[in-house]
C-alpha cells in the first residue's frame, strides 16, 4: 500500500471512531474477502476480479425492510458518482426471480446487483443489515456501515466526496 493510500485510510479512520469497530465488517485497510456470485442477468460475480475503480458494496436482504429504504438513496448516490461502481448483494439464497422482483419494486437501487449462495455473514463479519463497505479500486477497504441512518448515509457521502478528490 502506498503512503498517500495509508494515509488517507488514517484521516478515514479519525473521521468517525465507528470505522474502527473492530468486530463489525471487514477490517478497514485491508484487501477485502472475496465472493461469488451472479447478477440478476446471469452473468457470473468474483469481487477479486473486480478491480480498477472503486466500490461501494451494499449488504442486502429481501426481508430487511430498512434495506429497502436505503436502495433508493443508494441510486441516487450512484448517480452523483458515476466513478464509483454501486454493488448490492443479495446475502440470502433466493431465487433470481424474487430477486429481481424485489428490486424492481424499489423507487431505485443500484445498478448491480448480485446474488450469492449465502455465508457471507460470517466472511464479511456483518453484525447486521444493511451493511455498507466503501472499497478502493484496489479492493481495499476504507469504510464500514451498518444499518440505515441519516449519519450513516451523511459518512458515505463524505467518503466518497474525499474518494473523488484522490
Amino acid at each position: 500500500m502506498s503512503v498517500k493510500k495509508i494515509l488517507w485510510v488514517a484521516a478515514l479512520l479519525s473521521v468517525s471512531p465507528w470505522v474502527m469497530a473492530a468486530a463489525i465488517g471487514p477490517e478497514i485497510g485491508k484487501p477485502a474477502p472475496n465472493f461469488l456470485g451472479r447478477t440478476l442477468d446471469d452473468m457470473s460475480y468474483r469481487l477479486k476480479s473486480d478491480v480498477g475503480q472503486p466500490k461501494v458494496i451494499n449488504f442486502f436482504s429481501l426481508t430487511c425492510k430498512p434495506c429497502r429504504q436505503e436502495m433508493p438513496e443508494l441510486a441516487k448516490l450512484e448517480k452523483r458518482n458515476p466513478g464509483v461502481k454501486f454493488i448490492a448483494v443479495n446475502t440470502n439464497d433466493d431465487k433470481l426471480e424474487v430477486v429481481d422482483k424485489f428490486i424492481k419494486a424499489l423507487p431505485g437501487a443500484p445498478s448491480h446487483v448480485v446474488l450469492t449462495s449465502g455465508g457471507l455473514q460470517e466472511t464479511f463479519r456483518l453484525m447486521g443489515l444493511p451493511h455498507t463497505i466503501v472499497l478502493d479500486s484496489d479492493n481495499v477497504v476504507l469504510l464500514n456501515l451498518v444499518g440505515y441512518t441519516p449519519e450513516n448515509i451523511k459518512l458515505l457521502q463524505k467518503t466518497l466526496q474525499e474518494l473523488a478528490q484522490h
